[in-house]
């Protein structure tokens, strides 16, 4: 038979059971929420200030803080709390998360460790290490959120979740149509520009005022009074834009495509223009070397050929006076051997022999034909012309034949090649062309035939009206 006791105790649990069972129903994931990790309450605390929050993440705020404020209200408090956990309101949560974890196929993680003291970083290194979205090494393991005792290296990491799972916690995400929609990930690659630097969570809300992903301290830090919306929902926004900025930016190709191609035909313009001028240049160079090789064969031939003949005919009168001189030396000792003869018949003979005419060399003769004379001054005087022109031509500038100075000196040559340069240039040109018509020394008298004395330029220093009228009168 039940005693009274017995019953009482049976009504208990049984009460206990239906509020257990209508925890979930009586209260909203939301309500259930810590403000800073965004996940399920693990161990709540209430600050003085009524709100709510896990042991570890207040904790780990208020450690990253130089002054304790509420992240929510941002109320101050003088000096650090010290805070309880709430045990029914921790075991709600646990029942909560055991209904969802349960319904899902999934077990229920640990609760992580509390928040290390004041002195040390935000987060201790144990929830640090069960975070898969801190900022990691390369060679560094991240192992698996839900494994108990023994933990297993992570083979991919949920984006939603926020988790990292092993091969055999990770099968509920492969076949559970409830995880159809979260995206898995490498762990290491879920770690890469996903994670917030300065509190090494997960960036899941967009500042809109920043234009950038911050994490959930973020917000109730420095974005506080920014507006801000879940990545979701922006990418939402921002996926409406896509064919609008699509559009812009075919239109913005066209655009530097269209002056690529503009910037390639000017560019093959000029190098078409460049190769036109050189092979021009070079013609008319080439033509120009060839003139001066045949005036320097003609003008340097004529010379030699004169040259050989005054030679020829130099050899000519050195045999002819050094017979000359045999002759008179061969005498001369035959009257010396006749003068101590005593023979009067052979010194007669001898005499006579030795005082005969003898045709001799004139001197006259002698400067006929050494008579050399070259008609080359008009020659020299144009080659000089010549010269000085095309010293102007490699150095780009003009210069006056009046005087030895620099009297006038201007740019024949442009890097831009306009065509008002080029024009400066044509007189060298044409000049260059005028030479073709004729050769030899006729050349010379052509450039001298052009050149024109400007006695501005000759006499700088003359006043034009004084050299003309006078600088002082015949009458006072």
């Amino acid at each position: 038979m039940v005693t009274l006791d017995q019953a009482s105790v049976a009504v208990s649990r049984r009460s206990m059971t239906m509020a257990e069972a209508a925890a979930p129903e009586l209260f909203s994931e939301q309500e259930l929420t810590c403000s800073i990790c965004l996940d399920l309450f693990d161990e709540p605390v209430s600050t003085p200030c009524g709100h709510n929050f896990c042991q570890v993440c207040i904790g780990g705020y208020w450690a990253s803080s130089a002054v304790c404020t509420c992240p929510l209200c941002k109320h101050q408090f003088d000096e650090r709390p010290q805070l309880s956990v709430n045990k029914v309101f921790a075991l709600i949560a646990d029942k909560y998360k055991e209904a969802r974890y349960s319904a899902a196929g999934l077990p229920v993680p640990a609760p992580r460790t509390k928040a290390a003291p004041e002195s040390v970083p935000p987060m201790s290194n144990e929830r640090v290490a069960t975070n898969p979205f801190r900022t990691a090494s390369a060679e560094e393991v991240v192992w698996c959120d839900v494994c108990t005792g023994v933990k297993r290296p992570a083979s991919s990491s949920c984006l939603t979740c926020t988790a990292s799972y092993c091969p055999e916690h990770e099968q509920p995400h492969r076949t559970s149509a409830f995880y159809a929609k979260h995206p898995l990930m490498d762990p290491r690659e879920a770690l890469k520009g996903r994670t917030c630097s300065l509190h090494r969570r997960l960036m899941e809300v967009y500042c809109r005022i920043c234009q950038r992903c911050i994490c959930a301290i973020c917000v109730l830090e420095e974005h506080r009074t920014h507006k801000t919306v879940s990545v979701q929902t922006e990418r939402l926004v921002k996926q409406k834009l896509v064919a609008r900025t699509e559009q812009e930016m075919v239109n913005r190709i066209k655009d530097k495509e269209t002056r690529v191609s503009h910037l390639k035909k000017k560019m093959e313009a000029a190098k078409n223009y460049a190769d036109a001028e050189r092979a021009e240049l070079e013609r008319l160079l080439g033509e120009v070397s060839r003139s001066l090789d045949r005036i320097q064969s003609r003008v340097v031939g004529d010379i030699d050929s004169q040259l050989d003949a005054v030679m020829s005919k130099g050899e000519g009168l050195v045999g002819r006076l050094e017979t000359e001189l045999s002759l008179l030396t061969d005498r001369r000792a035959t009257l010396e051997v006749q003068a101590i003869n005593q023979d009067h018949i052979g010194f007669l003979q001898s005499y006579e022999e030795a005082t005969a005419p003898l045709e001799e060399t004139r001197q006259n003769d002698e400067d006929e034909e050494f008579s050399l004379h070259f008609q080359l001054g008009e020659v020299k005087l144009g080659l000089s012309e010549i010269r000085d022109k095309m010293e102007d031509i490699r150095t780009g500038e003009r210069r006056s034949r009046g005087s030895g100075d620099l009297m006038v000196a201007e740019s024949v040559l442009s890097l831009r090649g306009s065509s008002a340069s080029l024009r400066r240039s044509q007189w060298s040109l044409k000049d260059m062309k005028k030479s073709k018509q004729v050769t030899g020394h006729k050349k010379a008298r052509v450039y001298m035939g052009e050149c024109q004395l400007d006695p501005t330029l000759t006499r700088p220093d003359l006043d034009p009206t004084a050299a003309a009228l006078g600088s002082e009168s015949f009458t006072d």
